[in-house]
């Protein structure tokens, strides 16, 4: 199986205008671009390596929660060129399965390296702006019941043969029927082809919950089920057994006890510590996964051996799950402390 080389997080420091971390600003003009955050999380990995993985590039993945870029913008390769600083390095595709993108990519990218592609590295990259509705407004109304999504990007190398940590399993899941949840029309006819705002978006929850097709809190609940057997999933087939695993590492997700619950549900513990770090900067969507790997990795929890449970959820849609074993203990870039 593969291996994660190295997974950097850059996540936008100091305060706006009003006192906000800058990262859960509110203004457009005081935010930064997906592109500019993945590109200085870029920036945080050695050259060196950068380098390397340039040069025997098979793919490369980004992915995204929501809003990217310009439409029919190809941002995946913008940034394949700006990241590696190259104007042709594999393949690259954007990805978008809400906040659980993240693993999904290094899913993908383990899956492109064990197939052979021609290339013995792989990247993913992803990150959200959340300039297009007030986050905060999204987190408080009862319609969505949503986390407060904070700004981030992130750049993860894979290497078919080295790395920190190796891959042992991976397991992904859907629940289709949430697909209803996001859409303005009860059909699959055109969309409104505008962006909708925040209260289009509550407005689309709101209306589904009134067509008789199941409720929000009915497609919670099956969702729910859907991320327990995506976890349990990942750990059986590989044949590993749930006290074998040292730090169950979940996306953040708000209230706590829904992760404490799918932590019990699966037989895992949740790793002490890892919510009250991540709280302070909330839920960094498609990104989470590197900041746990970071608290983690960062603050020598983790030792060469552990097993490593990463999970996330997207948008009641889609959930992933990848099994890591520790191979080297080191110290991943992530621009705030760890």
């Amino acid at each position: 199986m593969p291996y994660l080389d190295t997974v950097s997080v850059y996540v936008p420091e100091g305060t706006d205008s009003q006192g906000r971390p800058k990262h859960l600003a509110t203004v457009p003009s005081e935010m930064q671009s997906v592109h500019e955050m993945v590109e200085l999380a870029g920036r945080q990995i050695d050259s060196s390596a950068l380098s390397a993985a340039a040069d025997s590039m098979a793919a490369s993945f980004h992915c995204g929660t929501l809003y990217q870029g310009e439409h029919f913008w190809p941002i995946q390769n913008s940034l394949q060129e700006s990241v590696l600083g190259k104007t042709s390095a594999g393949s690259a595709t954007e990805i978008r399965q809400f906040c659980s993108g993240g693993l999904y990519g290094v899913m993908l990218a383990d899956a492109v390296l064990q197939a052979g592609w021609a290339g013995e590295n792989a990247m993913v990259t992803g990150g959200d702006s959340i300039f297009y509705f007030d986050r905060h407004a999204y987190a408080a109304s009862p319609a969505t019941e949503g986390s407060l999504l904070g700004d981030s990007g992130f750049c993860a190398l894979l290497n078919r043969d080295d790395g920190f940590a190796r891959i042992v399993s991976a397991a992904a899941r859907s629940h289709n029927p949430s697909a209803g949840m996001m859409h303005g029309r009860t059909d699959g006819a055109i969309d409104d082809p505008k962006f909708p705002t925040l209260a289009d978006w509550i407005t689309r929850w709101e209306d589904y919950d009134r067509r008789g097709l199941g409720t929000v809190r009915d497609n919670a609940m099956a969702s729910f089920r859907v991320a327990v057997k995506t976890v349990t999933q990942c750990y059986e087939r590989a044949g590993v057994k749930p006290d074998d695993i040292d730090w169950f590492a979940p996306s953040f997700i708000e209230p706590s006890y829904v992760t404490d619950m799918l932590a019990k549900q699966t037989f895992l513990q949740p790793t002490p510590g890892l919510y009250s770090f991540a709280a302070q900067f909330g839920h960094l969507t498609v990104s989470d996964f590197g900041v746990n790997l970071a608290y983690l990795m960062n603050n020598k929890i983790a030792k060469v051996g552990d097993l490593v449970l990463l999970f996330a959820a997207g948008n009641f849609v889609n959930c992933a799950a990848v099994l890591l074993r520790i191979e080297k203990e080191v110290t991943l870039p992530f621009n705030l402390l760890a």
